[in-house]
């Protein structure tokens, strides 16, 4: 456009802005209104829009970083060139991968292999490898509450024992993962399957411009969403069941798990005697029967007390208890009443973590067990502690105390208990029924108090296991 050419465009301009003022000075107040409106309705849905794209262009890196994700949990080249196995995470966390059958990302071992190394000569890992279904909704991970988030988890078991690496190596772990992550090669005509092209479409960053411990960062992040998608179904025999009796399935806001089960058990009962409880195939009288005994907190006999600690939706308060497994597990490798015996520190000397408080029983390590919970409870800021609990009586409380796990799914997740001793939900019930009469013996050392509520017999057992059964759904593989 030519200099000269630029002041009539302007003074047009300008008579095109008075002659609208003057038209709509023309126009009564009623067609202002409404033409005001129509700005005002084309602004808002030009906001809309533009937050439309905000959000579908969130959910397209949060979709390319879950399939990342999923990819880095399958890859088995991160794991220490010393150690004789080559793991990945889904090595402990299976689905679909061991002929033997479906898993709810779990493996078949009591306790998962770890690769052999000759400065820490073992095969096992210290324990049962959990379901990670749900793992995005729990505000403390591992059996003993060793790590407060998924990306901190992931980190540990890159640079961990699991991938064959050892206490100082965690730095030689994260240059292994950018190593392997820099020199990957694409395999795809579109050229876009690498690492590298898959970190940048992901979090448009050149991997290559990171240093090890920053790509760890989003290595962790990426595995860490993947995870977040790996929930558990409410679509199971049991939620079906309360869905039709229009029953609530958790505690309402500020209600404790013993007012919500007394609440539900009345309410079942109050179904009952109007004949109008809704039973199925998939959940009939005898799923009914040991559901009873399941909420039943109160009673000499047929009083599981299970729901103190699985409390509905997911089945765990995601709470820590010592329910005796530890000492069983260690007086049976040194002999009925050892673990009382044990000499523990007070909080005043105790170091925790303490290697020799985590550590799995045996002839060869004599005074090592596993006091779960103890070695990373925060004595200063947690929810666990009791009003006016001296330091050393909440430490001594947290002895053996471990993580809740979640019951949903147990025909995809033995053995069970996070020693991974028992292979049938009936011989764990049977050990949980000898150690509550042991608990109310007083034979249980530091046993929580739930422990000893347990009153149940042989004759509940079957019960609670085709109720526990109303609890498993199938999963699907996913393809990402």
């Amino acid at each position: 456009m030519h200099r000269k050419d630029a002041a009539p465009l302007a003074r047009g301009k300008l008579n095109s802005h008075s002659m609208i003022s003057e038209r709509l000075q023309a126009l009564g107040s009623k067609t202002r209104l409404q033409y005001n409106f129509k700005l005002a309705t084309l602004a808002i849905v030009a906001l809309f829009a533009v937050a439309a794209l905000g959000k579908a262009k969130l959910r397209t890196e949060s979709s390319t970083r879950v399939r990342l994700g999923f990819r880095l949990f399958q890859d088995a080249r991160f794991s220490s060139p010393q150690g004789d196995l080559q793991n990945s995470c889904s090595s402990c966390h299976l689905q679909n991968e061991d002929p033997q059958g479906w898993r709810v990302h779990t493996d078949f071992f009591a306790r998962s292999w770890v690769p052999f190394r000759t400065g820490d000569p073992r095969r096992d890992e210290l324990r049962n490898s959990p379901t990670i279904l749900d793992a995005g909704l729990m505000p403390r991970l591992h059996f003993d509450g060793e790590f407060t988030s998924l990306e901190a988890l992931v980190k540990g078991t890159l640079a961990g024992r699991p991938m064959g690496w050892l206490p100082g190596e965690e730095q030689q772990a994260f240059e292994r993962v950018r190593k392997v992550i820099l020199n990957d090669q694409d395999q795809s005509a579109r050229g876009d399957s690498s690492y590298r092209a898959q970190f940048v479409a992901a979090f448009g960053v050149d991997p290559d411009k990171l240093t090890a411990s920053q790509l760890a960062e989003q290595v962790a992040q990426a595995i860490s969403e993947y995870m977040r998608t790996l929930k558990s179904r409410r679509t199971t025999a049991y939620d079906r069941f309360i869905q039709a009796n229009a029953l609530d399935g958790a505690p309402a806001a500020g209600e404790d798990s013993k007012s919500f089960a007394a609440r539900l058990l009345a309410k079942i009962d109050k179904l009952e005697e109007s004949r109008v409880l809704k039973l199925s195939s998939a959940f009939d009288a005898d799923a009914l029967s040991g559901m009873k005994t399941f909420f039943r907190t109160e009673g000499n006999r047929s009083a599981g007390n299970c729901v103190m600690c699985h409390t509905p939706p997911l089945f765990s308060d995601l709470s820590f208890h010592n329910m005796g497994i530890s000492q069983s597990e260690y007086d049976q490798v040194n002999g009925e009443g050892s673990f009382g015996e044990l000499e523990i520190p007070p909080a005043t000397q105790a170091r925790r973590p303490s290697p020799q408080f985590r550590e799995t029983p045996s002839r060869q390590k004599p005074g090592c067990a596993d006091l779960g919970f103890w070695n990373f409870v925060d004595l200063k800021a947690t929810g666990f502690r009791r009003a006016g609990e001296s330091d050393d009586r909440f430490l001594q409380r947290m002895i053996g105390a471990f993580k809740t796990p979640t019951l949903r799914n147990l025909s995809f997740s033995q053995p069970y208990m996070h020693t991974g001793g028992f292979t049938t939900v009936e011989s764990a019930l049977g050990e949980l029924m000898r150690l509550s009469e042991m608990a109310r013996a007083g034979k249980v050392r530091e046993g929580d108090e739930e422990l000893a509520r347990i009153r149940i017999t042989e004759a509940d057992i079957a019960g609670l296991v085709a109720f526990l059964n109303t609890l498993n759904k199938h999963m699907t593989s996913r393809k990402y």
